[in-house]
């Protein structure tokens, strides 16, 4: 009977019990949620280059059936439906055609790292590059790499 007794004064969980486990649930659910984040970002930055990727066979054929001439590319539709697809600031995204002619160069900025952007280009390049460089006059995706491939 003593036992029976002993519980029958105990009502639940104290009020410090209760806040150290919401506590903790809530710093459990704040590292999941960032990582999470995280790897969301990442899958954005992978739409991003495979949407700017497909640009490369979409501006060769392009050139094919404009007379060798990149003029109207970068207002494209194709291009303007791939680079609204792309989940970047409208400022962080740019197509440029070269004065020439012969020669064009899109970029838009990462998600994972703000400072960064990919880019691709009429000779194939496809590279990161800093989000600095990813300017409405981009020319190319070189910027002080060495390669015969950059537009000169």
């Amino acid at each position: 009977m003593n036992i029976f007794k002993k519980f029958q004064n105990n009502y639940g969980f104290t009020l410090i019990e209760l806040l150290v486990v919401l506590a903790i649930i809530s710093l459990l659910a704040m590292i999941t949620l960032y990582s999470a984040m995280q790897y969301i970002n990442k899958g954005k930055d992978a739409t991003v280059k495979g949407n700017l990727a497909i640009l490369v066979s979409a501006g060769e054929l392009w050139y094919d059936k404009n007379n060798s001439s990149y003029v109207g590319f970068c207002g494209s539709a194709t291009v303007l439906r791939s680079l609204s697809q792309v989940p970047s600031v409208d400022a962080d995204k740019h197509c440029y055609v070269k004065p020439s002619n012969t020669a064009w160069a899109t970029c838009a900025r990462e998600f994972v790292d703000n400072t960064k952007a990919y880019c691709v280009d009429s000779k194939g390049n496809q590279r990161e590059i800093d989000n600095i460089n990813c300017t409405s006059t981009i020319m190319n995706c070189c910027f002080g790499v060495v390669n015969v491939n950059c537009i000169p």
